[in-house]
């Protein structure tokens, strides 16, 4: 009976490093992403070596299946709809940015200034809703990082 719970107690541990790790991943991933998105606005450009691909919402990088594959392996569903949604809306943030970018790119004859000017106010106004999306969902992907990792190790008689 002691090498069953001593290797019960074993299991539990590893699928809690496991957990850890995965929460670690994701967590590092969003502070990753967080800053991209920050140093993008600032600039006022996006990153430099970003694809098309990269701005296509359905697009997954095999990082960010391997990040939802071990999220969806040891921790819950809450949590990996949090981590989705967060890069989601990460990527609604960069292509609010990259509507910024193209109208203060934009030229034309002095006399469409009035135009150009509301069109720069208008992709302002739609880039600064989705960065406040964006950070809005990083902080719940964080509560439910934090919430995650709160779990503990699972004693032998919890499962």
């Amino acid at each position: 009976m002691a090498q069953r719970a001593t290797r019960d107690r074993e299991s539990a541990f590893k699928v809690w490093e496991r957990r850890a790790d995965a929460i670690e991943e994701a967590h590092r991933k969003m502070l990753a992403l967080a800053n991209a998105r920050d140093l993008a606005w600032a600039r006022r450009q996006l990153p430099s070596g970003l694809s098309p691909a990269d701005l296509d919402p359905d697009h997954q990088t095999e990082q960010f299946r391997l990040v939802v594959t071990k999220l969806m392996l040891y921790t819950t569903p809450e949590l990996v709809k949090a981590y989705q949604d967060s890069n989601a809306a990460f990527m609604k943030s960069l292509l609010g940015i990259q509507r910024v970018e193209l109208a203060l790119a934009g030229t034309g004859p002095e006399s469409d200034r009035p135009r150009r000017q509301r069109n720069i106010n208008a992709a302002v106004a739609v880039a600064t809703r989705a960065i406040e999306e964006a950070k809005a969902a990083d902080e719940r992907l964080a509560t439910a990082l934090r919430e995650a990792a709160s779990l503990g190790v699972p004693s032998a008689g919890r499962r």
